[in-house]
């Protein structure tokens, strides 16, 4: 009879266990995916602008999704850091600096994101060396034009501080916008900003490039959420692409579609890691 009770006891309590089990997995599925946006346009803005992904990944899913964002990049950064969400749109030199951190990187956009210094439509600046003594605006100071684009500066002999002074806009449409009713000299930013700000502010402004390319924004989703899941998501991410939804998506914001992310888009980025990790200090 002890070995009896001690069988049923135990059969009890695997039984127990696997209902635990099976309880965690469902809550986990039931409970929604945590979208987060890096802080790059206000929260209105980038709530609209991403319906259609957030509405296509709950179709493809069978999953509810929810968009956040932080007040700045430093917290949006910390908060990705910690986990607090479970898919990702950041930074592409967040993106490397997370995939250590228990992130999956999925994909970039397929635009290339080249640093481009907007300045006022015929003031005639279109070299490093007329930067000099001017007011440059940014979008944020950790943001990867910001970063790419003051390292291309140094390396043109042009010291942020020294040669030329930096402004710190909330957004890219409120650099380019400074610099549309003169109270800045230049902004520095990326082209696909420049395409999404109203035609009356365009219309004031002109643009040059730098010289250097980088990996667009990356998309990741945290490991947490399992290799059959992060695979759904994959597949799902890459039928957005074929719907009309993602085609008006990629055409209007100019993303142009996914690239799947490679070695060789982190080799890319890791030289402007450093310097992200350094204006990370308090």
């Amino acid at each position: 009879m002890a070995r009896a009770r001690i069988g049923l006891s135990f059969g009890l309590f695997l039984m127990a266990m696997w209902t635990t089990l099976v309880w965690a997995q469902s809550a986990e599925t039931a409970r929604p995916l945590r979208l987060g946006i890096l802080p790059f346009n206000s929260t209105l803005a980038l709530i609209k602008t991403h319906q259609p992904l957030r509405q296509h990944l709950e179709k493809s899913l069978g999953r509810s999704v929810e968009i956040y964002t932080a007040p700045d990049y430093a917290a949006f950064h910390r908060d990705s850091v910690a986990g607090a969400f479970d898919l990702l749109i950041t930074g592409p030199h967040f993106g490397v600096m997370l995939v250590e951190r228990g992130w999956q990187p999925l994909f970039h956009y397929q635009a290339t994101l080249r640093p481009v210094f907007v300045v006022p439509a015929r003031s005639g600046v279109n070299a490093p060396a007329r930067l000099k003594g001017k007011r440059i605006g940014l979008s944020n100071r950790l943001s990867v034009s910001s970063i790419v684009g003051l390292k291309w500066l140094a390396d043109q002999g042009l010291r942020a501080g020294t040669d030329f002074q930096v402004v710190e806009k909330a957004t890219h449409g409120a650099a380019i916008a400074a610099v549309a009713v003169g109270d800045l000299d230049a902004a520095l930013t990326t082209y696909t900003p420049l395409r999404q700000v109203p035609a009356d502010v365009r219309e004031k402004v002109a643009e040059w490039p730098t010289t250097v390319d980088v990996p667009h924004l990356m998309t990741l989703a945290h490991e947490r959420l399992g290799p059959v899941v992060i695979e759904r998501v994959r597949q799902a991410l890459r039928g957005f692409a074929g719907t009309p939804e993602g085609q008006a998506f990629f055409r209007d914001t100019g993303y142009q579609g996914y690239q799947p992310v490679d070695a060789t888009d982190i080799q890319a980025l890791r030289p402007y890691v450093p310097l992200a990790e350094q204006l990370l200090q308090p």
